[in-house]
């Protein structure tokens, strides 16, 4: 009975260490925070380069998590070999055998206590227990998506495309187009298809409103705008982020912090000031209403380097962070996680952000999904995907602009066409016809029922959103860049029993996706 009570107490005590410390880690990997965000990160920071490895922000919390899960393994296997002498010098056994049987007891408590400490972290960044009403599990990796489709077709009727609407931009009393730039990828884009010959277009078909940020594409986003809007800045609002090149900023970051990231984006844009700067990515008020960003940011306002504060939102958190941040009264514009299908509070909020504040609004995350390339029903539609759920989001007429990632040509036509028109049958259709078809395929928000279901532990919604990767983005490297880097991965499904068979409350095969997501992303042999 002792040693059972011994053996439950060490249990919940590595099982609490795992929640309530390393939890927390786990949580903020979803977040993107920059290195100085956690404790000695800045000195993690420069150790990892020193060592030659190449690395983000969430090499910073990995980092910790691992440590964490080694100091739980090495403490209770010397606790188990310790006590165990004891049994051993009560048992009088031969020296050898004994030594033998601890060593192997320590083993056997090292590696279950690794287990029981990273497990119980995963649950707390998974299902937020804790930290929000729901985890990132619940957050559906679609909306998260880092890259945005286009129509297979390239239909003659959308070219020359321009934008046919502009929209006030709340209390900033800006003009803004009721569709604009998210230039997260643009950086990345050479050759015909660059990043500023893009974004020139969109400007001259009317686009005045560039979303960017230090983290996107590492600067290179901020590098390709400054060519694109050189002798135009003034009829551009160009809305960037509280972030350096690895992530954002975390709550309690210096002013001084603050001040450089802003700064060093204005000599990356080649500009003397932004017209708005957003706490980005919020998913908790102490964050959001951390007074040195906003002194940081008064000290900026008054310097003449900024003009507009906001903040964006996708998280676990979004409806409360959205609720304060309209209650508090700050925030000139704010960027939320906005399509058919997204949290059914948005719209009561937008309403009073609108009503109470004279916020601007802008949606982000417009696609659900974005499934559309990889159905073929989608070919008979005169409306692409895009432009249907463009309209979608733009028929709540509190919402100032919808913002979209351009990284093609095409898609200076494709997503203008949606300019100023309005929701439409055949707009309808297609969505229905969308939301139809990825009926039991589509992985979708505040859910994560079948994750416990697997006796794996398999990360199942990551499998599959790098599936949905693959498949519908084009994006196929890296898809098989980020499966490559799981952990565990689809190749156990093929032996399993499949006790995850009716998990999924939308009806999704999840041992026939689950397989066929590794044959897509594992190469040959």
């Amino acid at each position: 009975m002792i040693r059972f009570a011994r053996f439950a107490a060490w249990c919940l005590g590595v099982a609490a260490f795992g929640f309530f410390v390393l939890g927390g880690f786990a949580y903020e990997l979803f977040i993107g925070l920059d290195w100085s965000a956690y404790p000695l990160g800045n000195g993690i920071h420069a150790l990892f380069e020193k060592l030659g490895i190449a690395g983000r922000n969430a090499m910073t919390g990995l980092f910790y998590i691992a440590g964490g899960m080694l100091a739980a393994a090495l403490f209770c296997g010397a606790l188990v070999f310790h006590l165990s002498r004891h049994d051993a010098d009560d048992a009088a056994p031969r020296a050898g055998a004994d030594l033998a049987r601890r060593g192997l007891l320590s083993v056997g408590a090292g590696l279950g206590a690794a287990v029981l400490t990273g497990g119980a972290a995963f649950l707390r960044g998974a299902f937020g227990w804790g930290r929000a009403p729901s985890g990132w599990l619940d957050v559906n990796r679609n909306i998260q998506a880092k890259v945005v489709p286009t129509h297979p077709e390239h239909l003659s009727a959308w070219k020359g495309a321009r934008i046919r609407q502009t929209r006030r931009l709340g209390r900033s009393g800006w003009p803004v187009s009721d569709i604009v730039v998210g230039a997260g990828r643009i950086g990345r884009l050479t050759g015909e298809q660059s990043g500023a010959d893009i974004v020139k277009r969109a400007l001259e078909r009317g686009v005045n409103y560039i979303d960017t940020s230090p983290d996107y594409s590492e600067t290179g986003s901020e590098s390709a705008i400054a060519t694109a809007i050189e002798g135009q800045r003034d009829r551009v609002f160009l809305a960037t982020k509280f972030c350096t090149p690895w992530g954002h900023l975390g709550a309690g970051a210096p002013v001084a912090a603050y001040k450089e990231a802003v700064e060093g984006s204005l000599t990356r844009l080649r500009t003397d000031y932004v017209d708005l700067v957003h706490i980005h990515a919020c998913d908790s008020t102490a964050r959001l209403l951390d007074p040195n960003v906003h002194q940081a940011f008064d000290e900026l306002k008054q310097e003449g380097k900024v003009r507009f504060l906001g903040f964006s939102t996708h998280t676990p958190n979004l409806v409360e962070v959205v609720r304060t941040g309209i209650e508090s009264g700050r925030f000139d514009v704010m960027m939320v996680a906005y399509h058919h299908g997204a949290w059914p509070e948005l719209p009561a909020l937008i309403e009073r952000a609108v009503r109470e504040q004279d916020m601007g609004v802008v949606a982000m995350k417009t696609l659900k999904g974005a499934k559309h390339e990889n159905l073929g029903a989608f070919h008979d539609h005169a409306s692409a995907y895009s432009q249907a759920a463009l309209r979608w989001v733009l028929s709540n007429p509190l919402v100032s602009a919808a913002v979209i990632s351009f990284y093609k040509h095409q898609h200076v036509d494709e997503y203008l066409h949606a300019s100023g028109g309005a929701l439409s049958s055949d707009d309808v259709a297609v969505l229905g016809e969308y939301d139809r078809q990825i009926a039991g395929s589509y992985c979708g928000p505040h859910c994560g029922a079948c994750l416990s279901s697997c006796p794996e532990g398999l990360p199942i919604h990551d499998v599959l959103r790098h599936r949905m990767y693959f498949e519908d983005y084009g994006d196929e490297k890296e898809a098989m860049r980020l499966y490559a880097k799981l952990d565990r991965n689809a190749a156990l499904c093929a032996t399993c029993p499949a006790p995850c068979a009716g998990a999924c409350p939308v009806g999704i095969p999840i041992k026939e996706r689950m397989t066929g997501a590794h044959e897509l992303l594992t190469l040959p042999g």
